[in-house]
């Protein structure tokens, strides 16, 4: 079972991933994420590297309105592969937190940014896992 800091993490890494998708630094970024989840095996990492073509890909080809959906979509399928990474080898935590921080100094603010809406009716239970600044409610804020 990972920590809620590893969770956390691997959370951060899916946002980085998608975040990068659409920047001049998404190259490098797919060939770290691609080293990281191949873990030294070449066949893994071309296998991964084919998967994270995908994601500019996929953002490209749906119009505006259902682009939040597909890259909530694309950062939990991230987050998903990171957490696994991490629960099978947790020695990687440093890897990816360099990964992570070296993606969040590149990107604007603005590409980090992301609104989730959650909406619960009758009796409804969510679980939600969130880092950074929750803002409740229709109040705008600046990066």
């Amino acid at each position: 079972m990972l920590t809620d800091a590893l969770v956390e993490l691997a959370a951060a890494g899916g946002t980085a991933v998608v975040s990068a998708a659409a920047t001049d630094i998404w190259q490098s970024t797919k060939g770290k994420v691609a080293r990281l989840l191949g873990r030294g095996d070449d066949r893994d990492e071309q296998r991964v590297s084919v998967q994270l073509d995908r994601i500019p890909m996929e953002l490209e080809q749906v119009a505006e309105p259902q682009q939040e959906r597909v890259r909530d979509a694309l950062r939990n399928r991230w987050t998903v592969k990171l957490t696994e990474l991490l629960e099978e080898n947790p020695e990687l935590e440093d890897d990816l937190r360099a990964l992570v921080e070296e993606v969040r100094a590149a990107v604007p603010a603005v590409q980090r940014t992301f609104v989730q809406n959650i909406k619960g009716y009758d009796h409804s239970t969510q679980n939600i896992t969130q880092t950074g600044d929750i803002v409740v409610g229709n109040k705008s804020r600046t990066p």
